[in-house]
C-alpha cells in the first residue's frame, strides 16, 4: 500500500540534529519484516555476546603549583597535586554485538545504506515495503522506530 504525502514542517532542532542516517535496506521487503528480522538478530547477538560491563579509570592528572600575587605584592602559592582518574563503565561486548547483528542482517539479505533525511516540503511516496533506491531516496524520522525509507513523488 503506497500513499503520497507532503513532508510537513519539522522542528528546527530535528533538522540540525543530523542530515543522514545508516539504515538496513532490502527492496521489496516489508518494513514489518525488516523490523522483525532486526529484533531477532539483536536478540541472537545479545545471547552470543551478553552485556559485560567493566569499570575502567582515566589516568590521574597532575595540577601544577600556582602562585598568585595581589597589587601589594603579597603572593600566595598553591602546591601542585594529583587528581585521581575518573571511573567509567564500558560494555566490552558492545562492538561484538553490533558486528554480529550486522552479519545476521546481511545473511538475511539486508545491506546497510546511508541516506539523507528528506528535506522539508519534499513530496514522497510512503509504503509499507522498502523501495528500490534511486537518486532521490531519503529518510523520514519516526518516533521510537527506524527511519522510513521513501522515494520522492513524481
Amino acid at each position: 500500500m503506497m500513499h503520497r504525502f507532503l513532508l510537513g514542517t519539522l522542528p528546527v532542532l530535528a533538522l540540525t540534529a543530523c542530515v543522514s542516517d545508516t539504515v538496513y535496506h532490502a527492496p521489496g521487503v516489508s518494513v514489518a519484516s525488516r523490523d522483525a528480522t532486526f529484533a531477532q538478530c539483536q536478540s541472537q547477538s545479545l545471547s552470543q555476546y551478553p552485556i559485560r560491563n567493566e569499570t575502567r579509570f582515566r589516568p590521574p592528572t597532575f595540577v601544577p603549583a600556582t602562585e598568585t600575587c595581589d597589587a601589594a605584592g603579597v603572593c600566595t602559592r598553591t602546591e601542585g597535586y594529583w587528581e585521581p582518574g575518573e571511573a567509567y563503565t564500558v560494555d566490552v561486548n558492545a562492538d561484538f554485538r553490533r558486528t554480529a547483528t550486522q552479519g545476521c542482517m546481511g545473511s538475511a539479505g539486508f545491506s546497510r545504506v546511508e541516506l539523507p533525511f528528506c528535506e522539508e516540503g519534499t513530496a514522497v511516496i510512503q509504503s509499507t515495503t522498502i523501495p528500490t533506491l534511486n537518486g532521490g531516496t531519503c529518510l523520514i524520522r519516526q518516533r521510537g522506530a527506524e527511519p522510513l525509507i521513501v522515494n520522492p513523488a513524481r
